[in-house]
């Protein structure tokens, strides 16, 4: 364990023993150090850090950023992960449900090729399964500094068909300092700004002894990052092309939700009605993202793509091409019949392209997460910088 991690969670934790209990403790619910407080039950959790930037990751837990903060303990906390799993232990048992602002998972979720349902499953939420191997495997963690942590495990992921995936998967995270985030978001930030950002490289290769094709399925690497919501919050999607509607998930959507304005989806991401939307290749910018007045918080991903041919369909409805699919989706939280609430939280989230391999070939998908915080008017200039936005101008809902 790093010096600054073992001093993050003895600092954590002195404050429990002293104050004799969480509902105590200094730092103020919605703050980095109270979740910190909860997540030192996990044993490996690590803290990145870069000055006042702050992630909070475990390698063991296959790599998963947690949450993170742009002014360290007692800045927000950005993300969203399922406190009580592990106030009550239950986060040992199954990985899947404890969200983070950013996680590997694998796609296609609904379809032919779905990697959620065995053979002859129903095609409901009631009989959807996570892969055991994704559920509960541990990473064994392969490289560790105060910047950087990088762990690894192999995992067996089946399908719909009945095909069984071997692959070994890496995960590489690492905290990026203020230069690094001007750099590759081509700003200059200003002084009244504070930010966090990180970069997750997910790397899988075929660890099996047969070749991954088309007529058995193929995976995406998926990239989901659970965000803390807020009532006028709204993802913002800048596309190339011309587009007049977006893909469309679970249930009906209309102009209260979603609208589409000079070569932008603004999508309203409150977590009160649960929904997806995503983009199709053929409109996708490597870069999107979201933006909260009430929080004074900007927040930008950015992500490797490569404008390939195959994209994995995790449409529920039938499907026409099941190669044909989504590059960027949002997730919103909220409530239907037999789903939700999950959070809350919405969700960013990133696919890879799905990749034929022969045995020992790999393939890859690297996401960047930024925060940004301070006055709109500091945080207009990075929107217009790297979304070509207006916020003042944005869609009002």
């Amino acid at each position: 364990m790093s010096t600054s991690s073992l001093l993050f969670r003895l600092a954590a934790i002195t404050s429990l023993l002293f104050f004799g209990c969480e509902a105590e403790a200094p730092f103020a619910e919605g703050t980095f150090g109270h979740d910190l407080d909860i997540l030192n039950a996990v044993e490996d959790i690590q803290v990145l850090q870069s000055g006042q930037s702050l992630v909070a990751v475990s390698g063991a837990l296959q790599g998963r950023v947690f949450t993170s903060s742009a002014d360290g303990l007692e800045g927000p906390s950005f993300g969203w992960f399922k406190r009580t799993a592990f106030k009550d232990g239950s986060f040992k048992k199954h990985y899947s449900g404890l969200g983070g602002e950013d996680r590997m998972w694998f796609g296609p979720q609904f379809g032919k090729y779905s990697v959620f349902f065995p053979p002859g499953a129903k095609d409901t939420d009631e009989e959807m399964r996570m892969a055991p191997d994704l559920d509960t495997l541990n990473f064994t963690v392969t490289k560790q500094t105060d910047q950087e942590i990088v762990s690894s495990g192999q995992l067996r992921i089946g399908n719909f068909q009945g095909y069984t995936f071997t692959l070994a998967a890496e995960r590489k995270v690492s905290i990026l300092d203020r230069p690094t985030i001007e750099g590759q978001l081509d700003i200059t930030l200003s002084d009244k700004i504070k930010q966090v950002g990180f970069a997750t490289q997910t790397t899988i290769e075929n660890a099996g002894n047969a070749a991954w094709e088309k007529e058995t399925g193929l995976l995406s690497i998926w990239i989901l990052g659970c965000m803390v919501p807020s009532d006028s919050a709204l993802a913002i999607i800048p596309f190339k092309g011309d587009m007049d509607t977006v893909t469309n998930y679970f249930t009906p959507l209309d102009g209260s939700r979603v609208k589409i304005k000079d070569s932008t989806v603004y999508y309203r991401a409150d977590a009160n009605y649960l929904n997806k939307i995503g983009i199709l290749p053929e409109h996708t910018l490597p870069v999107f993202g979201s933006y909260s007045p009430e929080l004074n918080l900007l927040t930008i991903v950015q992500f490797s793509f490569t404008n390939d041919s195959l994209y994995v369909n995790s449409q529920r409805v039938k499907q026409d091409d099941p190669y044909r699919g989504d590059v960027i989706n949002v997730f919103n939280d909220g409530v239907t019949p037999t789903a939700g609430p999950f959070g809350p939280f919405y969700e960013l989230e990133t696919s890879s392209a799905a990749k034929p391999l022969l045995p020992g070939e790999s393939m890859y998908h690297l996401s960047r997460t930024y925060h940004f915080t301070g006055p709109e008017a500091a945080l207009e200039k990075i929107a217009q910088a790297v979304l070509n936005v207006s916020l003042r101008d944005r869609a009002r809902f």
